[in-house]
């Protein structure tokens, strides 16, 4: 179907909507407009673009009053969130389509036709929540000063209905979100706390397996989120691990060139890096930064390519575009001038004392400056983190 004209598809989802409909499915009426036919994954990139705008079209055409509120509302949430922000005419049809959702929903605040026609009252309540988080998302994307003030409400108007229905996930996500526009709008940058993000991300994953398996491609891409929060904490070695499985399996239903199995291996290219700093006269110069490759003259040196431009990482760039190294070298340097950046997987060796962690892999965290030591914590969770000397460790290139 990906080769099918865009018309051919369009008529087809038309036709397969009405079928879904006289027979009684509401929840599955509008599928065939985002859903494949064959591969039964989401419509991706312009294929989507186009079957949003014409899922608008149909449901104003063959679907219009407030009996159909809902149908509508969904139409204009998926029109919605595929529309460029960066495009001025995509941006004033965003407008256009807020305008119409929120026109709907008052309409279903002033109807009990809804309830019984279509969804269960608590539904149409949720599904009112996630509207509003999706306005508030676009408006956060466009990030003026006016964007975000509105983006801001939206979100508050989403969190307030997740805090209803006692949505805990859906209230923490959005919570996070406010605070983020909060401190944009206040010209700062909003972080969490890396464990508090690791948390949140893992209560996704754990939610979306759940909700749609693990072979969904929302789920895995849920994954690789939490895989790249794991890293921000330096935990490489389970972000490492989680990822390798996640392309697997993305790969085995999706395919290699599906956006999914692309997000994750772009993920993993990232995460598999191992960033070092280098010593010049003994002093580590933290201004530039550098990424090993391999150990050479056995194990004397190492084999250095940087420094590494300071880019805001995307993770959906294709890091592998010969394009990216830009101006770096690739050149050989002791290791004894090599700095281990933090989070990077080593292997302990040559221990005298503590001989039963030597062999064992784990993530070098901080540096304790007073007494020159690394602190190692271990992959195999039953070992206390031990704190190791620079020469007592070796960096793992592939777990």
């Amino acid at each position: 179907s990906g080769f099918a004209h865009i018309s051919c598809i369009i008529n087809f989802a038309e036709s397969e909507s009405r079928r879904a409909y006289t027979s009684g499915d509401m929840g599955d009426s509008l599928a065939s407009f985002e859903v494949c036919p064959n591969c039964k994954q989401d419509y991706q990139n312009n294929v989507a673009y186009e079957l949003a705008k014409a899922q608008v079209n149909f449901v104003e055409r063959e679907f219009a009053g407030d009996q159909h509120a809902f149908l509508y509302t969904n139409a204009l949430t998926c029109r919605l969130v595929v529309l460029d922000v960066k495009n001025e005419n995509d941006r004033c049809e965003g407008e256009e389509v807020i305008s119409k959702m929120l026109s709907t929903f008052e309409a279903m605040k002033h109807t009990a036709q809804h309830r019984s026609h279509l969804l269960h009252p608590d539904a149409t309540k949720a599904f009112e929540g996630h509207a509003n988080a999706n306005i508030a998302t676009f408006y956060h994307k466009i990030g003026s000063d006016d964007s975000l003030q509105k983006a801001k409400i939206y979100f508050q108007k989403a969190k307030s209905i997740f805090e209803n229905e006692n949505d805990e996930l859906g209230v923490m996500t959005i919570s996070n979100l406010i605070e983020n526009v909060e401190a944009e709008i206040n010209g700062e940058r909003k972080c969490l706390t890396q464990a508090v993000e690791v948390g949140l991300e893992l209560k996704k994953f754990q939610l979306f397996t759940k909700e749609f398996g693990a072979d969904d491609n929302t789920t895995i891409e849920a994954g690789v989120q939490l895989a790249l929060a794991m890293w921000k904490d330096y935990r490489t070695i389970e972000a490492e691990r989680l990822l390798t499985k996640l392309i697997a399996r993305s790969r085995r239903v999706h395919g290699e060139g599906h956006d999914c199995t692309i997000f994750a291996i772009s993920a993993m290219q990232r995460v598999h890096e191992r960033k070092v700093f280098l010593k010049t006269n003994g002093e580590i110069n933290v201004d530039e930064v550098y990424r090993v490759v391999r150990y050479t003259a056995d194990g004397e040196k190492c084999l250095v390519q940087g420094p590494v431009p300071k880019v805001v990482f995307d993770p959906r760039i294709n890091r592998s575009d010969p394009s990216y190294e830009g101006a770096e070298r690739t050149f050989e340097v002791e290791r004894a001038n090599v700095v281990t950046s933090r989070g990077t997987p080593v292997v302990c060796t040559g221990l005298q004392k503590a001989t039963h962690l030597n062999g064992k892999i784990g993530d070098r965290r901080e540096f304790d400056e007073d007494i020159g030591r690394y602190t190692i914590h271990f992959e195999d969770e039953t070992l206390k983190p031990v704190k190791v000397k620079p020469e007592n460790i070796r960096i793992v290139f592939d777990l």
